[in-house]
């Protein structure tokens, strides 16, 4: 071959210098992926060095985890060049380099305790496995769907029960694992990822108080498995002296672990199957030609998740003591348990008189309204199954909590207390009480009476809240 002269390579020639079958050459060429630019006079492939550099794309695009049809448009695509192609190539490069030098150095340490003769132990072991079997990834964003009408004043029914989509992101890499997870438990994800203020524990934050307590440690989290489009997780903890695995959704365990810096792992076979490399799947969810089911995704903001729950956010739960907010747990658990879709006055009354010991719940049990009683008079049941999740309050409820501010003690002006829950469902909705035969009337009197003998017990000589 003379000097200047291109080079060609007939399809065997290119398949040993590559390392390649003839057989994953031809079939490139049959779906239009890596077509040679010339035959030979017997209509044979022949490559040229033009081809040779498409076909480092190709490999190299393949081993980022792109599929076929998304490897040519890329390659199509004028804006996405050779050095475009190799910057990607050299970051996973670096990033295989990295993983292994962490495998390097795990190793290396249990080889030291091995020649002095000290057997290392099994969580070393468990260390090393973990860098050859598993990916680390971080939790990168939590998305939203919503159209453009909806981005300004989101409807409440569609924005809160609708899912949310989150983002792990590989430590190191490009690859993205997006898990679609449910609104409550994706809300809270990204409160916690954002660092914003909440007023009161919610579960997670409850579980990891617990661990805690109990003189337990979560050790990581793992994402195990996927399928039929469902993910499975598990969360590794040690307590005693011992490792316990335990079975979670992914929503409840990646919220675990936010809230107690453990890791988060991926099972190589999942995030091949299913993850995304995040130049795609951002162009994917700004792409109108992707179709609806892929457009409208936001970050979630602290600003848009007040906008989803205004009525929630003008409540003030931070003036709300915790048996005050425990009684309106109560209260959506009591409607949900019935199959009603809404919270109302008579959930409400159930939700005091759950709240067993509190003033409220005194008040009620001396004018004669047991727990009983209340559920056979005020409680009809539901075929509908209600979906976990948000349950919007009812107008009367609504109003009830906005007394209830107005109805807070001279002693405690900042904290508001189950029998101000009370006070102000009597002002907003006597209907629910006058229909269990309460005298509403003798209320006001009933909690100032039981208040006072509160704060005759108590050494501050003020009625305590919890």
């Amino acid at each position: 071959m003379s000097a200047g002269e291109e080079r060609h390579w007939k399809v065997g020639e290119l398949a040993r210098a590559t390392g390649l079958t003839v057989r994953a050459l031809h079939h490139y060429d049959d779906v239009g992926l890596l077509v040679p630019s010339e035959r030979t006079s017997g209509n044979h492939r022949l490559y040229s060095e033009h081809d040779v550099r498409r076909l480092y794309g190709v490999i190299a695009l393949r081993r980022l985890g792109l599929g076929l049809d998304e490897i040519a448009a890329l390659l199509d695509d004028d804006r996405v060049g050779l050095v475009e192609t190799v910057r990607r190539h050299l970051a996973q490069v670096e990033r295989e380099l990295e993983h292994q030098h962490l495998l390097r150095e795990r190793l290396r340490r249990m080889l030291e305790a091995l020649e002095h003769r000290v057997e290392p132990s099994a969580e070393e072991f468990i260390d090393a496995l973990e860098a050859m079997t598993m990916i680390e990834v971080n939790v990168e964003d939590v998305l939203i769907q919503l159209s453009a009408e909806e981005v300004d004043e989101p409807p409440p029914r569609l924005a809160r029960e609708g899912y949310r989509m989150v983002h792990l992101k590989e430590r190191g890499g490009e690859r993205v694992l997006p898990i679609w997870i449910g609104a409550q438990e994706g809300d809270l994800l990204a409160a916690r990822l954002g660092e914003w203020s909440q007023n009161r524990p919610m579960s997670p934050d409850l579980t990891a108080q617990l661990l805690k307590a109990g003189g337990a440690r979560v050790e990581r989290v793992v994402i195990e498995g996927i399928r039929e489009r469902t993910y499975y997780a598990t969360v590794t903890v040690a307590a005693g002296g011992e490792s316990h695995e335990v079975d979670a959704r992914p929503s409840d365990a990646l919220n675990l672990a936010l809230r107690v810096g453990a890791p988060v792992l991926v099972a190589p076979e999942v995030i091949d199957q299913a993850g995304v490399p995040s130049g795609v799947i951002a162009s994917r969810l700004n792409d109108p030609a992707a179709g609806p089911a892929a457009q409208g995704w936001h970050s979630l903001s602290a600003d848009l998740v007040r906008s989803l729950y205004p009525r929630e956010a003008s409540i003030g739960w931070e003036r709300y003591s915790r048996e005050a907010f425990q009684v309106m747990t109560n209260a959506r658990e009591e409607a949900r348990s019935c199959g009603h879709d809404y919270v109302g006055s008579k959930h409400v009354v159930v939700g005091l008189l759950l709240e067993k010991g509190s003033v409220a719940a005194n008040v009620l049990d001396s004018l004669g309204v047991t727990l009983e009683r209340a559920r056979g008079r005020l409680m009809h049941r539901s075929d509908e199954q209600i979906a976990p999740g948000f349950l919007p309050y009812g107008e009367t409820t609504q109003k009830t909590l906005e007394l209830a501010l107005r109805e807070e003690g001279t002693r405690r002006p900042n904290v508001v207390g189950a029998e101000h829950i009370l006070l102000g469902l009597v002002r907003a909705d006597e209907g629910a009480l006058r229909d269990l035969g309460v005298d509403v009337e003798r209320v006001p009197e009933e909690v100032c009476r039981a208040r006072q003998s509160l704060a005759r017990e108590s050494p501050s000589g003020e009625a305590p809240h919890q």
